[in-house]
């Protein structure tokens, strides 16, 4: 079975060791760099968060880092590399665009829990042509906090992340059938996990005593548009960068 059709049909697609040590060294450097710019904000911001889902809050530990891309250097050159970008055209064709980045920190005896989610839920799009790629710094584990992913559930269509009209960012209701069909991403650091935009996952609090630290980066077709009645509908024009083929709406320029 080919990248594609496993992709298709689960949902979500690992590769290990995508990313030497080497690699992993020249972005530990920009992580260091960033978390301790981060541990001088005075408090959460929409760059940089301590607390995620009613967890966390230690101003020691940085849980989340949004868009690291936007300080350029080995963030925005992982973003585009070739290793990753080709399994994105692969699975999303040959236009392919940066839509937005995220350090996830799961800090020892610290790191925040993520219950059930659809990452479509937080920008809902006129289609589903829309992908994350989450790289792996740290050895990801169960005890540690791993991602779990329902297969399958990508074409299950998008569900209730709405109490009222709070958006919770959460799948509201019985979550336990998803407890039941979950697949831990258990892989070694310099892997990848790629999950489509519609596929449940979640992960546990990391109560061991490693880190379990990785960079998402979410990739769309950029000719997908984001619904008026989306959660962040106040995006108003295509946003991101284009980092292979074209923007056939002609809004964006592409990467050099």
């Amino acid at each position: 079975m080919s990248d594609s059709e496993f992709f298709a049909e689960h949902g979500y697609l690992i590769k290990e060791r995508l990313f030497s040590d080497a690699d992993l060294d020249r972005i530990q450097v920009a992580l260091d760099e960033l978390t301790d710019l981060a541990t001088r904000a005075p408090e959460d911001s929409d760059r940089f968060k301590f607390s995620i889902f009613g967890h966390g809050g230690d101003r020691r530990q940085v849980q989340q880092v949004a868009d690291p891309h936007e300080f350029g250097g080995a963030f925005i050159a992982l973003g585009r590399d070739p290793r990753i970008l080709d399994l994105v055209e692969e699975l999303l064709g040959p236009n392919v665009l940066l839509y937005y980045s995220m350090l996830m920190m799961k800090p020892p005896a610290g790191g925040a829990a993520s219950p059930w989610h659809q990452d479509l839920a937080f920008y809902t799009h006129d289609r589903a042509r829309l992908l994350n790629v989450q790289v792996y710094l740290d050895a990801a584990t169960r005890e540690n906090g791993c991602v779990r992913v329902v297969p399958g559930s990508h074409r299950e269509g998008l569900r209730n992340h709405y109490d009222g009209e709070l958006h919770t960012g959460v799948v509201q209701g019985d979550t336990r059938d998803f407890d039941a069909r979950e697949v831990l991403v258990e892989v070694p650091a310099g892997s990848i996990a790629v999950w489509h935009s519609l596929t449940l996952h979640s992960s546990h609090p990391n109560n061991s005593d490693r880190p379990r630290r990785a960079i998402a980066f979410g990739y769309k077709d950029p000719s997908t548009a984001l619904l008026s009645g989306s959660f962040n509908a106040s995006e108003t024009r295509q946003v991101g960068m284009i980092v292979r083929g074209v923007d056939p709406r002609g809004q964006l320029l592409s990467a050099l």
